[in-house]
């Protein structure tokens, strides 16, 4: 057993500033909807979604070690930017803020969606989604949001917003991580998660 999601949804409320809870729950609304339209179970999607970011503002320089002894694998860009590891310390603190056992499916979805991962699943791959298109963000317009969602596949959507990531990345001169292009390529050669 492990409380609800209200109770879970009150306590994310508590963790974090009110503007990143708004965004916690518009990605809730769209990991609902895409849960059911790839016929997966929108209460499991709502639960990862509301939690995914509990722990953004908790990270600092002693993230990546503490990650590390509790089993994560740290990757280059984490190592360098310990902010990316919010999903990582959410990932190791879900089963005890549930206050119960959690499927490790939800540990996973919420510990790859920032950066992505090629073994991330179904529900990492609705929670990478939702939380790059959910309506708070500023980023994209409506014909963005759009033409990401037009993708058949879930995969099919992770490459539109790969390939917008992308462009603002080459604009930027930022180079992406290494787990994130071994996802891209995955998925371009036949992968599904």
């Amino acid at each position: 057993m492990r409380i609800s999601y209200t109770d879970l949804e009150n306590k994310v409320r508590s963790m974090i500033k009110e503007k990143r809870f708004q965004h916690s729950l518009g990605v809730v609304a769209v990991s609902r909807m895409l849960a059911q339209r790839f016929g997966l179970s929108s209460d499991d999607a709502a639960y990862i979604g509301i939690y995914h970011d509990a722990y953004r503002y908790c990270c600092d320089d002693s993230t990546p070690e503490f990650c590390r002894k509790n089993g994560i694998e740290v990757f280059p860009e984490e190592e360098k930017d310990p902010m990316l590891l919010h999903g990582a310390l959410s990932a190791i603190h879900f089963p005890s803020d549930a206050e119960g056992d959690v499927p490790e499916f939800f540990r996973v979805a919420v510990r790859h969606h920032t950066l992505g991962h090629k073994d991330m699943g179904k529900y990492g791959a609705i929670l990478y989604i939702a939380d790059y298109i959910e309506p708070g963000r500023k980023h994209l317009d409506d014909d963005d949001r759009q033409r990401i969602l037009s993708g058949e596949r879930l995969e099919d959507m992770i490459i539109s917003i790969m390939d917008m990531q992308g462009e603002y990345f080459i604009r930027e001169g930022i180079k992406s991580a290494e787990v994130s292009d071994e996802l891209y390529d995955y998925i371009k050669s036949g992968g599904l998660l």
